[in-house]
C-alpha cells in the first residue's frame, strides 16, 4: 500500500477543554491542591502533546505528509491514502462517522495507560513498525460493518461503528419504546413506519443496539453477547426492562437483526433521546417518531490487531 499523504485527526484532552477552554475553577483549584485524579488531566494533556510531536516526525522521516486537524474541525477527509485518529477509541469513533469510500483508518492511542484503545492498531512507539508493515502488504484492514440510523426516514447521525442507545433525555426517567423485527423490503417502503400487529410494548432504562465491534463494551457489560469483530451481525438488548402483562419474566429482551431484518423502534416519551457511538452525536426524539435500524450500506477498513 503506497502512503504519502495522512490525514491525522487529534482529540482536545480534557486538560485543554477544562482549564483552557472553559477555565473550569473547581479543577484548576484541585490541581493546585494535588488532587491526584484533577493532576492525571494535566500529565494527560502533556502526554498528548508529545505523542503528536512524536507522530508528525515519524511520518516526516518515512517521507509522508501529515495534515492534522482537531477532532471537532474536519472539513473534509477525502484525497488522503491514510486516515489516523490520535487520542483513543472516542477520537476514532467521532473520525469514522465521516469515512464513506475505502480510505483505512489506523487508531493510535496517544495515551495507553490512561485511555481506552480496543480499537487502536498501535501505539506512537509501535507505528513505525506498523507502517513498514502497512507498505508491505502484511497488515490488511479489517471490514467492519457499520449502522444505519434513520428517524421517519431520514438518514441520521452518519454510520454507527460501535453503538447506539435510545432511552429517555434524563438518566432517570423510565423509557417507553415499542420494538418490531421486520423484513427490510417492508422497512424501505415505509420508513415512518408506527404500528406493526407483533411490535413489542417495552418499559425500561433504555435500548442498546450493537454492531460486533461494540459488542465488547456496553451492551455486553448489561448481558449482551461479544462476537467476533468481523461479523456483520446486529444485537440489541432491552436494558433493565420493567417487568408488565407484555414483558413476563423469562421474555426475550435481547436478539439480533438479521441481514433481511431491521429493527423499528417508535418513541413513546415526550422526551426521548438517541446517542450513536457516545455523547457528542445525538438527536432528541418527539413522541410517536420512528426509528429504523439496520445495516448501514457503506462499511470501514479498519487497521488493527482485531482478529
Amino acid at each position: 500500500m503506497i502512503i504519502e499523504r495522512v490525514l491525522v485527526v487529534q482529540r482536545k484532552s480534557l486538560y485543554q477543554i477544562y482549564i483552557k477552554d472553559h477555565k473550569e475553577r473547581f479543577i484548576q483549584n484541585a490541581i493546585r491542591q494535588g488532587d491526584r485524579t484533577a493532576k492525571a488531566l494535566l500529565d494527560s494533556h502533556h502526554t498528548q502533546l508529545i505523542a503528536l510531536q512524536h507522530l508528525t516526525a515519524i511520518l516526516k522521516r518515512e517521507g509522508i505528509t501529515p495534515v492534522v486537524k482537531w477532532r471537532g474541525d474536519r472539513r473534509s477527509i477525502a484525497n488522503y491514502d491514510l486516515i489516523i485518529s490520535l487520542g483513543g477509541d472516542g477520537t476514532l469513533l467521532d473520525t469514522a462517522q465521516f469515512i464513506f469510500d475505502k480510505t483505512p483508518l489506523l487508531g493510535i492511542n496517544s495515551d495507553p495507560e490512561r485511555s481506552m484503545g480496543a480499537l487502536c492498531g498501535c501505539t506512537v512507539r509501535t507505528l513505525p513498525a506498523m507502517i513498514k508493515a502497512i507498505r508491505r502488504d502484511k497488515i490488511s484492514p479489517h471490514i467492519l460493518g457499520r449502522i444505519r440510523v434513520r428517524i421517519d426516514g431520514e438518514e441520521q447521525l452518519g454510520p454507527v461503528l460501535n453503538d447506539v442507545l435510545i432511552a429517555h433525555a434524563s438518566p432517570a426517567g423510565l423509557s417507553r419504546i415499542d420494538l418490531a423485527l421486520i423484513q427490510s423490503s417492508i422497512a424501505e417502503k415505509n420508513l415512518c413506519f408506527r404500528e406493526h400487529p407483533h411490535r413489542i410494548q417495552y418499559r425500561c432504562s433504555g435500548i442498546w443496539i450493537s454492531t460486533a465491534a461494540g459488542s465488547s463494551g456496553a451492551i455486553h457489560s448489561a448481558g449482551g453477547v461479544s462476537l467476533r469483530p468481523g461479523s456483520r451481525r446486529i444485537q440489541y438488548l432491552i436494558r433493565e426492562p420493567y417487568i408488565t402483562h407484555q414483558t413476563k419474566a423469562g421474555s426475550r429482551v435481547n436478539g439480533f437483526v438479521k441481514s433481511h431484518e431491521a429493527l423499528i423502534l417508535v418513541n413513546r416519551m415526550r422526551r426521548g433521546m438517541i446517542w450513536a457511538d457516545g455523547i457528542h452525536r445525538c438527536t432528541a426524539l418527539s413522541y410517536g417518531q420512528a426509528v429504523c435500524v439496520d445495516r448501514h450500506p457503506q462499511n470501514l477498513r479498519l487497521i488493527s490487531r482485531l482478529s
